[in-house]
């Protein structure tokens, strides 16, 4: 699909140009203003919003400019073959077949082969915004099911920063913001690897997440620099907890690991 076409502009207009084009079409398609062609007004409407949300992003334009320039792509399947376009977009529908249809293991290997050959490997223009959606969101729950904990939390960030970005459609928003933070707040502390366990803490105090998540976070990445010794940094990082969160439950069990009474933070 050319999405320069859906918003009837040319490849070389800029940004405002983009998002004028997508007000204007928006408000002639809605389907609160074509009541008696309603699926159609919302299939449309579809279109816009996918095509907006890919050439709004600067990294999304330049992968579908060079996916118009190009009369095939290369890849490889995960038997090691060469494949053209047609063959990464077939391979796309599989992966999310096989989430759906509960083959996770064959889906992961699909993912990991297609990410072996391009790291910065993405289902644009090979899917459609909400099967894109749909099959990272899916991926994220097979890699969390495979208490692969690193993979699940990038593709959850990544559609939580999808669905925040450019209009706001919201398929999973919500959901994927709690299984962010039940793995943070509930697996994590857990995991075999505790380095890391703390890197990944780390990470997540670059989110934007809620006050009281962002408390509990810190709780809990106290708790895993505890079992790295870093004792210091364990106590910053309580004490910043219970500023945010003040009565936190757990922080008396951490202090007595630390050998300070609250009142000390």
């Amino acid at each position: 699909m050319n999405y320069y076409e859906v918003l009837q502009v040319d490849h070389t207009c800029g940004s405002g140009d983009i998002k004028r084009a997508f007000r204007r079409l928006l408000k002639r398609f809605h389907p609160d203003r074509n009541p008696r062609n309603h699926a159609w007004a919302e299939d449309q409407t579809r279109r816009l919003v996918e095509a907006y949300h890919v050439l709004a992003d600067e990294t999304r334009r330049k992968f579908h400019d060079h996916q118009l320039r190009m009369n095939g792509r290369t890849a490889l399947s995960p038997t090691g073959t060469s494949l053209g376009q047609g063959g990464v977009a077939a391979l796309c529908r599989r992966m999310l077949n096989d989430l759906l249809e509960g083959n996770g293991s064959r889906a992961t290997e699909t993912y990991e082969a297609l990410r072996g050959h391009h790291a910065s490997f993405d289902f644009y223009p090979f899917l459609s915004l909400k099967d894109h959606l749909d099959c990272k969101f899916l991926l994220g729950e097979e890699y969390e099911r495979q208490s692969c904990l690193r993979a699940a939390l990038q593709l959850y960030e990544e559609v939580f920063e999808d669905e925040r970005e450019g209009p706001r459609l919201r398929y999973f928003l919500d959901e994927v913001y709690e299984r962010i933070v039940s793995i943070y707040c509930h697996d994590l502390v857990r995991h075999p690897d505790v380095e890391e366990a703390a890197e990944l803490y780390d990470h997540a105090l670059d989110l934007d997440l809620q006050a009281k998540d962002r408390a509990e976070i810190l709780k809990r990445f106290s708790e895993v620099l505890l079992k790295l010794g870093q004792h210091d940094n364990a106590r910053s990082r309580l004490s910043e907890a219970v500023r945010i969160r003040p009565g936190l439950k757990g922080v008396q069990r951490l202090c007595s690991r630390l050998g300070i009474e609250v009142g000390a933070l």
